[in-house]
């Protein structure tokens, strides 16, 4: 039974975060997963299709076509990479960083709403149970 409720809280919460973030985005023409891709490009400097799909865990065919439209937005590029012809390296253009500063505006007003309602050493042990959580997932179901 306590799995049940565990399992239930946790997608209920994160779709509704999910749903919140979209909502916000969309009024600067993102979505989530975009968001989490110029992140994951600012954090790692560039990235090829199948580092994004197994970080952000997506399909080929997703992140093949999310990166069409980013590209057609001026938000990303594709650059050879130097050592294998067959890889393309995708890079966050100036015009992406400053899509990514828009939308991080909008995720520290939802931030600072959640934080709001909890300690910090209840964030600090809610992270860590998320992230125990996932790994367990990862490593039974991936």
């Amino acid at each position: 039974m306590v799995e049940e409720i565990l399992l239930f809280s946790a997608g209920s919460l994160g779709r509704l975060v999910k749903r919140i973030a979209d909502q916000n985005l969309r009024t600067i023409g993102l979505t989530s997963i975009q968001l989490s891709t110029l992140i994951l490009l600012v954090r790692d400097g560039s990235a090829n299709q199948k580092k994004i799909e197994e970080e952000l865990n997506l399909t080929r065919a997703s992140v093949s076509e999310m990166m069409d439209n980013l590209e057609k937005l001026g938000l990303v590029m594709r650059e050879k990479d130097s050592s294998d012809a067959r890889v393309r390296n995708i890079v966050i253009t100036d015009e992406g960083k400053k899509k990514l500063e828009e939308a991080r505006a909008f995720s520290a007003s939802i931030e600072t709403s959640l934080q709001s309602v909890i300690s910090e050493e209840e964030k600090t042990s809610f992270i860590t149970i998320c992230n125990k959580l996932k790994n367990v997932l990862e490593e039974s179901l991936c």
